[in-house]
């Protein structure tokens, strides 16, 4: 959820095997997450979680970082497309992890964890043992599996005699895709994009524990969230380590929404011509369908054959269908029994918005409004070759 680049110069690489490398924690030791805030690109939209260790009297200010990857991978994009990108734990001195956000303008955040001293000494035997070069990789999931859960993950996990308030991760009114999407504001282009490949899996109501997968509410957990076993809140008051400088992205005044319901009107007017006139617009068609083919492909690939949990069961299938192929070749020759199958999916679809349990970006109507006003054109103008 950060710049996710391996930079050599700024990364500091510890061969870690044994507590002992470190050594041992003093009763003065703390351990704190670091929250950092949003960047201009996309891929920093989200921000980012990291956990810092610091004992002065070891001369120990180590940042711990579960948002890695390297572009040296072999064959990395089909990796990255396959869902299968190995991600990885680094360590970076503190000093140096500050810099980087502060060269690119973005804010930083800690909050001290209010951690027994059995409780840190657990917590930094476990996240020492996770940079074992056996154990430093994983495989990513943006909901469930990422910088910030195992973060949350590993504090649960080392707590002693205590844990999470239950009355303070009772079940959220919002889904994972509800959650993010206020993220995107600037974005989008983006998050159309994101709503195609998500399927049903980003539209379930989650718990308040599982919505730490953000680093802004897993910040915003841990200085709250009361610990049964304790009358305290998890973490000291948040402390601004670096203010926001970076201007970010404006939205776009070409917004999907927009430019779609221009060329459903655009289709409008064309079909009427088309029928006035008695002619069709073949070019048109050709172009339309093969984009909407082209998206059904990588729907298809997501939902089916990619390891990505998160965009599997996409109902997106159901308007970007791969039959379209068919029509695509056949075009007014396509078998009726084919135009009816494409044009039930989209009665089906625009019918049960309310029901199905996948919630659909707003520009998708505009798209699905056009693909049936063409699919129906396809039909009558079949029809009334047969009638003749």
């Amino acid at each position: 959820m950060r710049k996710i680049l391996l930079i050599s110069a700024c990364f500091v690489v510890f061969m870690v095997h044994t507590q002992s490398v470190f050594g041992q924690l003093g009763e003065k030791a703390k351990i704190s997450v670091l929250t950092c805030g949003a960047g201009f690109e996309f891929f920093e939209a989200f921000g980012h979680t990291a956990l810092r260790v610091c004992d002065t009297a070891l001369g120990i200010d180590y940042v711990f970082n579960w948002g890695l990857f390297d572009f040296n991978t072999d064959n990395f994009y089909l990796k990255f497309a396959q869902g299968r990108l190995p991600y990885m734990l680094g360590i970076n001195t503190f000093e140096r992890f500050v810099a980087e956000y502060a060269y690119d303008g973005r804010s930083m955040y800690e909050q001290v964890l209010r951690l027994t001293y059995e409780e840190k000494i657990l917590l930094y035997e476990s996240v020492v043992e996770n940079y074992k070069p056996e154990n430093r990789y994983y495989n990513y999931d943006f909901f469930e599996d990422n910088c910030a859960t195992r973060i949350r993950d590993v504090v649960q996990n080392n707590l002693q005699n205590r844990h999470f308030s239950t009355e303070t991760m009772t079940n959220s009114p919002l889904t994972f895709r509800q959650l993010f999407h206020p993220y995107t504001n600037n974005y989008l282009w983006w998050r159309f994009g994101i709503d195609i490949a998500l399927g049903t899996k980003a539209d379930r109501r989650v718990s308040i524990y599982n919505y730490m997968y953000l680093p802004n509410d897993l910040m915003h957990q841990f200085d709250t969230t009361i610990l049964i076993g304790s009358d305290k809140t998890l973490a000291e008051p948040i402390q601004v380590i670096l203010k926001e400088q970076c201007v970010h992205s404006t939205p776009t005044i070409f917004t999907p929404n927009m430019v779609f319901w221009l060329l459903f009107i655009c289709v409008i007017v064309l079909t009427f011509f088309e029928i006035k006139k008695n002619f069709y617009a073949k070019f048109f068609d050709i172009v339309f369908f093969s984009a909407v083919f082209i998206l059904s492909i990588l729907v298809f690939y997501l939902c089916f054959i990619s390891d990505h949990n998160a965009t599997k069961g996409n109902l997106n299938l159901l308007w970007a269908n791969p039959l379209l192929l068919y029509v695509l070749i056949r075009l007014k020759k396509t078998s009726l029994l084919i135009l009816y199958i494409l044009l039930g999916c989209l009665v089906v679809l625009l019918v049960g918005f309310w029901i199905l349990p996948q919630s659909f970006n707003p520009a998708f109507y505009p798209i699905w409004l056009t693909l049936v006003l063409r699919l129906g054109l396809i039909v009558v103008k079949k029809k009334k070759i047969r009638l003749k």
